[in-house]
């Protein structure tokens, strides 16, 4: 039933596009290492252009699609999220919260309706509406385990309430989002640039330097960062690299304030 749901959304969005599959593959671009622009650069500029023929992942099948790349301002307006999460990506054990995956999916979702562009966000959104079959079954299911938990849970250990509470919010967040995941994986990441940005090679130690002399020569960190960027990168670099060198100040204020406390202690003693 999935598969046939899947086929036929494929089929509609090639009708949708109205190119045959060898016809847009000709018209594919293909990204050439040479053309790489050193500096901080629109999307469209490193990439070679405003419009894409990409492959795009649709739970697991390829689809041709033309995307489109977003600029700086309408990445920013797509939510609070950054791609520098050194922190996080050191922490193999870190596991997202719920509220934490709600607000990635929507920030993802924002940034698959300005990338898009053949087909459009409005027009997988009204295919996925035509064939919600697989939209109701999860309903279904999510109504019939919230019934059967309302029912049962005073006889519950906490061990089975947690398990059905992580079952219901993982299927909360199937129904209530209409692109499958890998889709949304992808977009970010392509529209984000993160294919031709250096923005990930970053250390953490980088940032402290380029932050440290930022702030002696009255410059901007990114202005001491050098690479392949696109012009978001240069707005989170600078906003992290300048978070990075307070938190380090921060942390030698205490460290200076505990040695002169050990040594009048020392001192006195």
């Amino acid at each position: 039933m999935k598969k046939k749901l899947l086929d036929e959304m494929l089929e509609a969005v090639k009708k949708m596009i109205g190119i045959e599959l060898n016809a847009r593959l000709k018209e594919v671009k293909t990204f050439n290492d040479k053309e790489f622009w050193n500096g901080y650069n629109p999307l469209e500029k490193i990439r070679g252009g405003l419009f894409h023929w990409v492959a795009v992942p649709f739970a697991g099948t390829d689809v041709f699609c033309e995307l489109r790349c977003p600029n700086a301002t309408q990445i920013e307006q797509c939510g609070d999220i950054t791609n520098i999460t050194l922190e996080i990506e050191k922490n193999k054990d870190y596991k997202p919260s719920y509220e934490e995956l709600i607000k990635i999916r929507n920030y993802q979702e924002e940034l698959c309706k300005i990338t898009f562009n053949k087909p459009t966000f409005d027009q997988i959104t009204t295919l996925v509406g035509k064939h919600d079959f697989v939209i109701s079954e999860k309903k279904k299911e999510l109504a019939e385990i919230i019934k059967r938990f309302e029912e049962n849970k005073d006889q519950m250990t906490e061990v089975e309430k947690n398990n059905i509470n992580e079952k219901i919010k993982a299927i909360e967040l199937q129904i209530g989002f209409i692109l499958p995941t890998d889709t949304m994986a992808f977009i970010t990441w392509w529209a984000m640039g993160n294919d031709i940005s250096d923005v990930k090679k970053i250390t953490k130690q980088s940032f402290l330097r380029a932050a440290s002399l930022a702030k002696i020569h009255h410059k901007a960190p990114t202005d001491y960062l050098s690479g392949v960027f696109t012009d978001f990168n240069k707005i989170e670099i600078d906003n992290y690299a300048i978070g990075i060198l307070e938190d380090y100040l921060q942390e030698q204020e205490i460290v200076n304030s505990t040695k002169q406390k050990w040594y009048r202690g020392k001192k006195n003693g």
